[in-house]
């Protein structure tokens, strides 16, 4: 469990300057208690998880991918470009984040120009690195200099695949109104890639020999996120760096955590500083749950019944 004692009260700063996430009317008499709480997105392209969730009041935007789109029925360009645009209308003016799929400068901001048509709410989803793996050709900064160029053409971006600190920073900087790290996928290769017999979260950050005569340091991360506690809390520590480092210099690029496995994580998100959380529609449903809850209505009822004579 990512330690409450190690959130950061700067935070608090940083969010309460920032535009409130849920107004009311001006006619409305009694105030909203939570102005400035936390926006939660459901991580999925599926009309018929998405629907009951925002008409609930649950959710207030919707993060999509290719992989998605396909599992809620996209099988061509087409039928991918449908199923956006009407997510696009149900949430509007709420944002509905939209990945490009092109990998070349040139072709991404054109294929962004186009998903930005599709609705004034659309948010584009830019992956702010690994582009010499699909192929070692490619520019390593097409990701930066894409989000700079929609920065340009005011096109909201939500810089997706973060994984460290510097990366949120350097996406920030070009532009992305939103960065998304992704809290699963860190612990996910600590648990595959460190070696046992050394500190949790070596795969991440190790440094033995200042002079790497190996050449086998880690810094991937810093020392605080990686090794700074279990490997399942890497992404809490990872998401309280950025917010905090985000607070020294007050940059109002919000911090969309994402990549959940269970609600535990949703909740150390939200004591480490982030301001957004995409949730998978799975465990979005059963927000009101808890074994105790049902227990509770249980006994309630019953009890109630004598009332209905």
């Amino acid at each position: 469990m990512f330690p409450i004692s190690q959130s950061q009260s700067e935070t608090r700063g940083r969010r309460v300057q920032m535009p409130l996430t849920l107004k009311v009317s001006s006619d409305k008499k009694l105030p909203h208690p939570a102005t400035h709480g936390p926006r939660i997105f459901a991580d999925t392209a599926a009309i018929s998880e998405i629907e009951p969730l925002f008409r609930a009041g649950i959710i207030s935007g919707v993060t999509t991918n290719p992989t998605l789109l396909k599992r809620a029925g996209a099988k061509s360009t087409s039928q991918a470009k449908e199923i956006s645009i009407e997510l696009l209308k149900l949430l509007h003016p709420y944002p509905v984040s939209l990945e490009l799929t092109r990998l070349t400068e040139s072709e991404m901001i054109a294929e962004a120009m186009e998903l930005a048509s599709w609705g004034e709410n659309a948010v584009i989803k830019v992956p702010v690195g690994g582009y010499q793996a699909v192929d070692p050709t490619y520019d390593p900064y097409t990701g930066l200099k894409v989000i700079r160029a929609l920065w340009e053409r005011d096109i909201i971006i939500n810089a997706t695949l973060i994984f460290n600190s510097t990366q949120a920073l350097w996406a920030a900087r070009a532009g992305a109104g939103y960065v998304s790290p992704f809290l699963g996928r860190l612990a996910d290769y600590a648990y595959k890639n460190d070696h046992p017999e050394k500190a949790p979260g070596n795969s991440l950050y190790m440094v033995e020999d200042h002079k790497n005569a190996k050449g086998d340091q880690n810094v991937f991360n810093t020392e605080y996120v990686a090794c700074g506690g279990k490997r399942k809390d890497i992404g809490s520590r990872l998401i309280q760096e950025i917010a905090v480092i985000f607070s020294n210099y007050n940059i109002q690029t919000e911090i969309l955590a994402a990549s959940f496995r269970n609600f535990a994580q949703v909740s150390e998100s939200l004591l480490a500083g982030a301001d957004i959380l995409t949730v998978p529609a799975d465990i979005l449903g059963k927000v009101a749950d808890h074994p105790l809850t049902t227990a509770g209505m249980q006994s309630f009822y019953e009890d109630s019944k004598v009332f209905a004579e």
